[in-house]
């Protein structure tokens, strides 16, 4: 287990970063030509500006998932089952259900009022949508009650390769799954199972992977101090290198419609990536220094409220900002813009009540 501190400032800061980074995310998806996100612009589209910004789509949420494993690791050594179960009522269950209710609900509210997506084609999905990672967070929250680390120990008997061969088996677990289901279970005919599916399992596997890599990351500080040796970060570096330039360049493949074993190579090509993006993050921001500030302390205990109000705002901006006489790129920068600004001004405005703090999750 990794020495006991004060306080991982720089973790704590990384998992507001990559959070806050989804609004950037979020609006260069509104101007790609590549697919097409809940509003997208059929007027400003860029690939550069959308490639740019969204390699961090490919380790930004996997590298939120492992730093949670960490820290949920260090609040049950320190604090306990109990107190680790009641802070995940508090600060992802209630954030969950209220974000559907009131913000996701208005989501779906504007774009079927205003014509983006039509009433016969809301799902599931268009309610849980960005709001999904607490879902997932939760169930695997759950699964840390379970005796994980009797499990972990048993696991630790076998040799470097087994475990090598039971992570990539775990990796292709959420792939293989699937393709299987499809077989039997079309997915053309069946998209509310898929969607549940998705939701409650398919994510959740592929999650967990980060999860409990932050979770070892606790536990056995051999495992963190493995990963910041100078030759191991030189092959993470390359991995994350080569396999975010690749992902980076075929962004604009539909991979749905490749062949089997293509899709397997990417399978493995994402997980290596975010893996080693991942770490190499951790590793940065948890040996840096990084002294607590005002400034910082905003956006740490803003970043939930930003991340959860962002989506629909973009929506509404991107549809009353798409009009005829700018460039891709003012389009985009008004987008960000203002989608930061009225993200924070929803921040103060939860932080302001009592009730609204609790809704949401803040202390």
């Amino acid at each position: 287990m990794i020495a006991r501190k004060e306080y991982y400032y720089g973790l704590d800061q990384l998992r507001a970063l990559l959070m806050l980074i989804g609004v950037l995310t979020h609006a260069a998806s509104i101007i790609s030509p590549f697919y097409q996100w809940n509003y997208h612009s059929e007027r400003y589209q860029d690939a550069l500006i959308h490639n740019i910004v969204h390699i961090t789509h490919f380790f930004r949420v996997e590298a939120f998932f492992l730093i949670a494993g960490f820290f949920s690791a260090m609040v049950l050594v320190r604090k306990g089952k109990r107190y680790f179960l009641k802070g995940r009522y508090l600060r992802v269950l209630m954030p969950l259900i209220f974000s559907i209710l009131l913000i996701n609900s208005f989501e779906v509210w504007f774009v079927v009022g205003h014509g983006i997506i039509s009433r016969e084609n809301i799902g599931i999905g268009n309610f849980i949508v960005h709001s999904w990672f607490l879902l997932t967070l939760m169930i695997i929250s759950l699964i840390c009650l379970l005796p994980i680390d009797k499990f972990f120990a048993y696991l630790s008997r076998f040799n470097g390769f087994v475990k090598l061969g039971l992570l990539v088996f775990y990796m292709y677990l959420p792939f293989s799954v699937k393709f299987v289901l499809n077989m039997f279970v079309p997915m053309a005919e069946h998209s509310l199972f898929y969607s549940l599916y998705g939701y409650w399992i398919e994510k959740t596997l592929y999650y967990s992977i980060y999860f409990f890599i932050g979770y070892l990351i606790y536990r056995n500080e051999a495992i963190r101090g493995f990963f910041h040796k100078k030759s191991v970060k030189t092959f993470l570096w390359v991995i994350a290198i080569a396999g975010l330039s690749y992902q980076t360049f075929s962004v604009s493949e539909a991979k749905e419609n490749l062949p089997f074993a293509m899709r397997a190579i990417n399978v493995c090509i994402q997980h290596a990536s975010a893996i080693s993006v991942s770490l190499l993050l951790f590793d940065f921001f948890f040996t840096s220094s990084f002294p607590p500030s005002r400034a910082v302390a905003f956006l740490v205990r803003s970043a939930i409220i930003v991340y959860l109000f962002h989506h629909p705002v973009l929506i509404v901006l991107g549809y009353y900002f798409d009009v005829p006489g700018m460039t891709p790129f003012v389009y985009f920068m008004l987008l960000v813009t203002a989608g930061y600004l009225l993200s924070f001004i929803c921040y103060l405005i939860v932080n302001s009540m009592p009730l609204t703090r609790f809704m949401f999750g803040l202390k």
